[in-house]
């Protein structure tokens, strides 16, 4: 049987992310990240390859840099794609702790930057993303752009919103060109009444959103976001075939 496939995340905070930023000891920088610590988006990729047929996937933590060691804090937000920092990020991971790396960041206010910018990063990853050979490899790494953030991606399935989490939302047309998607969401959570026992309304906001991802449609929200979420699925979808076969070849 196909080992689960081993995925560096690279993104922007708490919501894809989850509990497992932004604060890493050294000593856990290429280890399998709990799933109890897991993000939205974390959730929402496991779920695309089990519905695609592929196998069980472990997200693997990255090693922090020195500056983020002296100050105990991951870098998160848009600037983690900074060519030194991602150079950083993707170099130190070993061949045998990751098999895929997934970038993914929101597109905010500047679809076009942000586009460029993650074309600039596929590159940086694949030239520094090396095999146990120190060949570079180009064919197991994507990106991904939230358009406009992942809050949007969130809000995409109204109907299960209110179903399951009793988060009133009502459905709205061009959703990947709204630009409230954050404060529609903190709105609604806000007004429901599921896991109100939460004291932390911090904690709460993230909790909620990341049960979300694990009830949510997929295919409302490739429906309802084919720019960035359709998009990215193809091109999730299509690398890790590429890497199940990497895997099988070398019955690894």
């Amino acid at each position: 049987m196909t080992r689960p496939i081993r995925i560096g995340l690279i993104a922007e905070g708490k919501t894809e992310l989850g509990a497992s930023i932004p604060y890493v000891k050294p000593e856990e920088g290429g280890k399998v990240i709990d799933r109890s610590q897991e993000g939205a988006l974390h959730k929402l990729i496991r779920r695309e390859l089990k519905a695609a047929g592929l196998p069980d996937c472990e997200f693997i933590q990255r090693h922090p840099t020195i500056r983020e060691r002296s100050t105990g804090k991951v870098r998160n937000g848009y600037t983690i794609l900074e060519s030194k920092y991602l150079r950083q990020v993707v170099t130190v991971w070993k061949p045998h702790e990751i098999d895929m790396i997934v970038l993914v960041v929101d597109a905010d206010d500047l679809l076009k930057d942000r586009d460029q910018k993650i074309k600039t990063a596929l590159g940086i990853i694949q030239e520094n993303h090396l095999d146990h050979n120190e060949n570079e490899v180009g064919d197991r790494s994507l990106t991904g752009l939230a358009i406009r953030d992942a809050e949007t991606w969130l809000i995409a399935d109204t109907e299960t919103l209110f179903k399951c989490f009793n988060l009133k939302i009502n459905p709205i047309e061009d959703i990947e060109n709204l630009t409230e998607t954050k404060l529609i969401l903190n709105d609604a959570i806000e007004n429901s009444d599921y896991l109100i026992e939460e004291n932390s309304i911090n904690k709460r906001q993230m909790k909620i959103r990341w049960a979300i991802a694990e009830q949510l449609n997929l295919e409302m929200l490739k429906t309802r976001c084919p720019v960035g979420y359709g998009t990215f699925t193809k091109n999730l979808i299509a690398t890790s075939h590429i890497t199940k076969r990497y895997i099988d070849s070398f019955n690894i």
